[in-house]
């Protein structure tokens, strides 16, 4: 059983990743798609209809890690997801495609193992919305809680993301 304030935190906060995520592609289609189209992974006649869908997937996981009810097929499908992404950048990094921008957000950032890591430890957490709930009544000091949790998630998160491009910027400087 987990606490239900660690699955409220773990929930919100791959909601908020999520729907950001989402965002950065249905800002920017077209980048989205010289993106996705540098994996080489997925046929030209298919780019087009997963560049607009892929991002609405992206808001239907976010919405059911929001809800009891929807989040366990929330933490299967973002896991999924996650998985998926992984196994992409995997996959270029094998073919020696480091170069390309991951797709992760509004700056560019190479490819990297720590990026397929990161999916990975991010799938990980998804999963953990599939582990029983313990039944016991939340108050307000739990919720005051969850909301610093999450923005120390959030803040963490991205404290990492901007290390990571740092490195990165620095270890593929010509």
């Amino acid at each position: 059983m987990i606490d239900p304030l660690i699955t409220i935190v773990i929930a919100t906060s791959l909601a908020i990743l999520f729907l950001l995520a989402a965002r950065h592609k249905l800002s920017a289609p077209l980048r989205f798609k010289a993106q996705l189209s540098a994996y080489q992974l997925v046929p030209d006649n298919l780019l087009s209809p997963v560049t607009r869908v892929l991002p609405w997937i992206e808001i239907v996981i976010a919405l059911s890690m929001l809800f009891a009810v929807s989040r366990p097929f929330g933490g299967i499908a973002a896991a999924l997801l996650l998985s998926a992404y992984a196994v992409a950048m995997a996959i270029n990094l094998r073919r020696g495609r480091s170069a390309i921008d991951c797709g992760c957000g509004d700056t560019p950032q190479p490819l990297s193992s720590w990026l397929v890591l990161r999916n990975l430890i991010l799938a990980f957490g998804a999963l953990l919305m599939l582990v029983p709930v313990a039944t016991r009544s939340l108050n307000m000091l739990d919720m005051l809680f969850a909301l610093l949790f999450v923005v120390l998630c959030s803040l963490s998160y991205t404290m990492m993301e901007h290390l990571s491009r740092n490195h990165n910027l620095l270890t593929h400087k010509e």
